[in-house]
């Protein structure tokens, strides 16, 4: 994998992980009710759960190049077809508002929040679908290295990490502006062009 192919991953990464959902959701209430420090622990939980999604899709991406490597080209491009999809379902679908939580109590055990960030994250399969179309496009040589899978696996663990403690350590200041029409959708929207744009820019280096 070349540096500029590996700069790519990590920008289609970040704009993936970035992405409002559950788990982000999830780190935003923490970071409201909880602060940032107990927050890490939500943040932990979300990584444990993503390191067995990634660890399930790698499997079975390894099996799919030992038996049959036609496949993978089938996969890499229904992969990029998928991320083209959700940018998509971004920029023309409802937009969604942040609504505040009720604050929880101020001493919830912080193997609570591991759990509970761990169970929402786990609970996902599309999460397992989604690694599972990003990965195959970047190893166009049909080559599943050691090497190369533990620094995506890396990669994805430390982008999932800061992204969540992003939301929860500015959760208190962007839930005012979440709650506004206009620059929800603006983020939305943004969002969604540009896995629209990395979609199609990861189908065109495949070829």
């Amino acid at each position: 994998m070349t540096l500029s192919f590996f700069a790519l991953f990590l920008t289609t990464l970040f704009i993936a992980t970035i992405t409002p959902g559950p788990s982000m959701l999830l780190a935003l209430n923490h970071g409201i009710c909880f602060g940032w420090r107990r927050s890490l622990a939500t943040a932990w939980g979300n990584v444990a759960a993503t390191a067995l999604q990634c660890l399930v899709s790698f499997v079975g991406l390894g099996f799919v190049l030992a038996k049959a490597a036609w496949l993978l080209s089938t996969i890499r491009w229904a992969g990029a077809a998928y991320l083209v999809y959700l940018g998509l379902r971004l920029m023309l679908g409802p937009v969604d508002l942040l609504a505040r939580g009720e604050p929880d109590s101020p001493t919830k055990p912080k193997r609570s929040l591991f759990v509970e960030a761990f169970m929402v994250t786990a609970s996902n399969p599309k999460a397992v679908f989604f690694f599972s179309s990003l990965f195959p496009q970047f190893f166009a040589d049909g080559q599943l290295s050691l090497g190369k899978a533990a620094a995506m696996l890396t990669s994805t663990l430390a982008m999932t990490f800061v992204c969540m403690l992003g939301y929860a350590t500015l959760g208190a200041r962007i839930q005012v502006l979440f709650r506004r029409p206009r620059f929800c959708k603006g983020f939305q929207r943004g969002l969604g062009a540009a896995l629209v744009g990395f979609g199609a820019g990861l189908a065109l280096e495949g070829r």
